[in-house]
This record gives C-alpha cells, sequence and structure tokens, in this order.
C-alpha cells in the first residue's frame, strides 16, 4: 500500500507542473495541425472554384472566336478564291469584327503564307512568311492557340487559328484577341497577394498570367506539366517557375482548345491563415497551463515551506528528546556508580571484618565493576552488555593465578548473551569470587590444576554459568572461609541460584535469567 507522504505528493506536484507545460504545447501543435488541414482545405477549394471561373470565362472568349470562324466558312462556303478577296468578304469580316471591340481583327491566309483577306484592311494581298500557327495548320492540327505581335503595329495579342476551306481555296482564318482582356479577368480572380492565374497551352507555353510578362515553356519534368499530362483536372503543390513562390495549384483543361486554366493559392496564406485560426485556442491553453503552472508552484512552495517547519520541529522535539535522554543517563550512571561505590564500600567491610585486608583481591573485584562500566560505554545494545565478554575482560588469568603456580584457567564463553549492567556487576563479581576462591583453596596440597569457567545459553530465557575445578574438593557439610557466602548474595541479587557439586574436584553452577 502506497503512503502519500510530503515526498511523493511533491514529486506528483513537480510532474502535474512539467505536464501544465507539456500538455498545453502538445495542445497547440495538435490543434495547429487540425487547423492547418483546415486552411489547406479552404486553400484548396478556393483555388478550384476559382479555376473553373478561369476555365469558364476562357470556354467562353476562345468559343466566341470559333463562333466566328464558323461564321466565316459559312459564308465562303461555295464560293470561288476570288470571292475571299471581294470587298464583300471584308465587309463581312469587318461587321463580325466590330462587334468584339478587343479584338485586332481577323485575316485569311492561305497554306502558302498569303494573307488574302482581312477584317481591317482592303483590299490586302500580301506574303506573311514564316509563322507558327501557319506550320501547325498545314501540318494537321484542327485548332492552334498562340501568342504574337502583331505587325505591323506590334499589339500583344492571343491568336486562334483554325482551318478555313472552300472549293477551291485551302488556307486557314486567325482571328486575335488583346493580351491584356485576358489579363485584366485573371488579375481580377487574382486579386490577393502571392495567388496567381494563368492560361498554359498543352505543349507546356505559358501564354499569359495575370502580371506582365512574356510567354515562357515550362520544362516537361515540372509539376505542371507532369500533372496536366495525367489528367484533366487536379490539384498539386509546386514552386512556381515564373516566380519562385510556393503554391497550392488548381488546373482545368478547356473543352475543345489545346489549353489549360491554372489558379495558385500561395502555401505562405494558408500558414499565415493557420496561425489567426488557431491563436485563440492557442492562447487559451496556453494560458491555462500557465494558470496550472503558477498554481501548482504556489501550492508546491507552500508545501515545502510547511515541510521545512515540520522538520524544523522534528528536529527540534528530537534534541528535546536526546536532551531528556541523556539526562536520565547522567541519572542512571549516577545511581550506578552510587551502587558501585557502595558495592565497594560493603566489600571493604567484608574484609575489614574478616579481620585481614586483601588488596589484590579488592583490587580484582574493583576492575571487575570498572570493566562493567567500560563495556557499557562501549556497547551497541543500549543498556546491555554481552556478559560474555565482561568475564573473558574481569577473569583474566595473568591477574588472578600466581606466575608460581601450575594453575590453568580455561574458559568457554558463549557469545551474544546480553544482560542488564545491574546484573552484569554481580554475576562478574561472583565469578570472581568463586575463581579467586579455587585459586587459593582447591590445590593447597598440589602443585597445580585446572579450573574451568563456562558459560551457555538455556533456551531463550536462561543461561548457565559454571565454575569447576579438579582440585582436592570439599565435604559437602565443610563451610570455608572462601567467600561463597558472599557468592549467595550476588547470585540472589540477580534472581538465580547456585548449587554446589563435589566429585574429586568441586564445581559450583549458577542458574539465571536472562
Amino acid at each position: 500500500m502506497t503512503v502519500w507522504g510530503p515526498d511523493i505528493v511533491l514529486r506528483w506536484f513537480r510532474t502535474i507542473q512539467i505536464g501544465g507545460i507539456l500538455l498545453p504545447v502538445l495542445g497547440c501543435l495538435i490543434w495547429g495541425g487540425i487547423a492547418f488541414q483546415d486552411q489547406q482545405a479552404i486553400a484548396t477549394d478556393h483555388a478550384v472554384d476559382t479555376v473553373t471561373l478561369v476555365r469558364q470565362y476562357s470556354q467562353r472568349m476562345f468559343d466566341t472566336e470559333l463562333i466566328k470562324h464558323g461564321a466565316a466558312r459559312s459564308r465562303a462556303n461555295g464560293e470561288t478564291a476570288e470571292f475571299l478577296q471581294s470587298e464583300a468578304f471584308h465587309s463581312f469580316l469587318a461587321g463580325l469584327d466590330g462587334r468584339m471591340p478587343d479584338n485586332f481583327g481577323m485575316v485569311v491566309v492561305s497554306n502558302e503564307g498569303r494573307m488574302v483577306a482581312s477584317s481591317r484592311r482592303f483590299p490586302v494581298d500580301m506574303e506573311m512568311g514564316q509563322r507558327d500557327y501557319i506550320d501547325a495548320i498545314t501540318g494537321g492540327a484542327d485548332l492552334f492557340v498562340d501568342r504574337i505581335k502583331l505587325e505591323p503595329g506590334g499589339e500583344d495579342a492571343l491568336i486562334v487559328t483554325s482551318p478555313f476551306v472552300t472549293n477551291d481555296f485551302r488556307g486557314m482564318i486567325v482571328s486575335s484577341i488583346a493580351t491584356d482582356t485576358a489579363r485584366t479577368f485573371l488579375r481580377s480572380v487574382a486579386a490577393r497577394s502571392g495567388e496567381a492565374a494563368s492560361l498554359m497551352r498543352n505543349d507546356g507555353k505559358l501564354l499569359v498570367r495575370q502580371e506582365p510578362g512574356e510567354a515562357i515553356t515550362l520544362p516537361a519534368d515540372t509539376p505542371a506539366r507532369q500533372h496536366m499530362a495525367a489528367a484533366n483536372e487536379g490539384v498539386y503543390e509546386a514552386l512556381a517557375v515564373s516566380d519562385g513562390i510556393r503554391r497550392i495549384y488548381a488546373f482545368s483543361r478547356l473543352g475543345g482548345v489545346p489549353l489549360v486554366a491554372n489558379f495558385g493559392v500561395p502555401t505562405g496564406d494558408v500558414l499565415s491563415a493557420t496561425v489567426r485560426s488557431a491563436f485563440p485556442v492557442w492562447l487559451l491553453m496556453l494560458a491555462m497551463g500557465g494558470f496550472t503552472l503558477a498554481a501548482t508552484f504556489l501550492a508546491r512552495r507552500s508545501m515545502l515551506v510547511q515541510r521545512e517547519a515540520d522538520i524544523r520541529a522534528l528536529k527540534l522535539a528530537e534534541a528535546e528528546s536526546l536532551a531528556q535522554q541523556r539526562a536520565e543517563l547522567v541519572r542512571e550512571m549516577n545511581h550506578r556508580v552510587k551502587n558501585n561505590l557502595a558495592l565497594v564500600t560493603s566489600l571493604i567491610s567484608i574484609q575489614a571484618r574478616r579481620g585481614s585486608f586483601d588488596a589484590k583481591d579488592l583490587q580484582s573485584r574493583v576492575r571487575a565493576l570498572s570493566e562493567v562500566h567500560d563495556l557499557l560505554y562501549r556497547s551497541n545494545h543500549g543498556e546491555n552488555i554481552d556478559l560474555g565478554d565482561l568475564l573473558a575482560r574481569a577473569c583474566d588469568p595473568a591477574t588472578l593465578v600466581p606466575e608460581d603456580r601450575g594453575i590453568t584457567l580455561v574458559a568457554s564463553l558463549a557469545e551474544g548473551i546480553l544482560i542488564s549492567a545491574d546484573r552484569a556487576s554481580p554475576l562478574a563479581l561472583a565469578t570472581l569470587e568463586l575463581i579467586t576462591n579455587a585459586v587459593k583453596h582447591a590445590f593447597a596440597e598440589r602443585e597445580g590444576g585446572t579450573i574451568q569457567l563456562t558459560l551457555v545459553r538455556l533456551g531463550d530465557e536462561e543461561a548457565q554459568l559454571t565454575v569447576d575445578d579438579d582440585g582436592i574438593g570439599i565435604p559437602d557439610d565443610t563451610t570455608r572461609r572462601s567467600g561463597t557466602s558472599l557468592v549467595d548474595a550476588f547470585v540472589a541479587q540477580v534472581g538465580g541460584e547456585m548449587r554446589r557439586e563435589v566429585d574429586g574436584g568441586t564445581r559450583y553452577v549458577i542458574r539465571f535469567r536472562l
């Protein structure tokens, strides 16, 4: 089960802060993508609708010229070639041309390149020389459209050429339209900055654009040529050859005329429209993210301040608790020193009552009490000390056994038997008394012997301390002045019990609770 501590809550606040930044940014990106797609669709629809308008206008303009061509052919049908040079035919052409003020006239030209009739001049009979439209019609084309400079005036015109055949005449009829007429219309539909409208011939010749300029021919590998070769209408995106602007283009082929209408919307307009449409939503998302960030920042800072206050309060409480523990420890130490001094006083009194004062025995007992304090100071177990460690240090053979005696002290002390210092002191003194008595009395008639000191654990709640010698032994009913009464007092002090066993040597067994 997760514990929702201050650190976890603070980490969650940090996560919310990061989310407060990342989520609005991600939302802005997603909404920007959606807005861009919408604006791209709008731009595409605008290009398609406008190119349809350009196609319809151009279709009507060129269809009008073809109707005039048909009328002229109908008038000359069944007539001789000389009729084409007559004033009557000239008047007829002038009448057709007069209804179209933006045109530059109509002419009839033979396949050999001789002009035989004109709507603007009479009589006319002149050699035209090499012309692309003559080559196209004589080459078998049913219709040819081009942009040229008319002679002799140099007018910029779009020309429409179709075959003109009578009983004994083979040639073509050519009508002209002012290029500015088409350009004015294209400029009206491409009214926004960067938009482009144009008419292009099937072979890639860009005849007229909304901006003034000469006709250019697009290479076959350009996107415009490739898309127009594959379909009659469609949409594509490309970099314009004419002005270097990237646009979304829509194209539509005219019916019965070798021309394609084009209209392009700059992609920059799509991006700017995307920004304008998405900006309110971006602003709202960023405002929400900023509010979340500010709110979590203030909440996190408040929680940090509160946590610092809690930590200071906890440290103060710990310091007060430590001070109280130290005071208790000083009181306990004073109490323990008082008890040990009282114990030393009692030992001195016992020695005095015996009528003798053994300074070495007294020194051993005081050193045992000193070991208790030293172990307690070094202990990692709080108020408890290791009894085996204490006995090993207090019952040092070099101190207890004279060098001239052949007595060996062997200790087998279990580790990890922990008892309080108040109980360790009497047990150490009792053990010291028993070993001292054995050294003094157990080997009175012998050169040496062995004293065995053993400490073992009996289960989880009891331990046993044994002092065993292989000396002369004593009868069960004999009472030595060997300090056993003092040992009995020490054992009783820890709530233990002691029994004596005599079997050759003497064994004292002390059992006590842990």
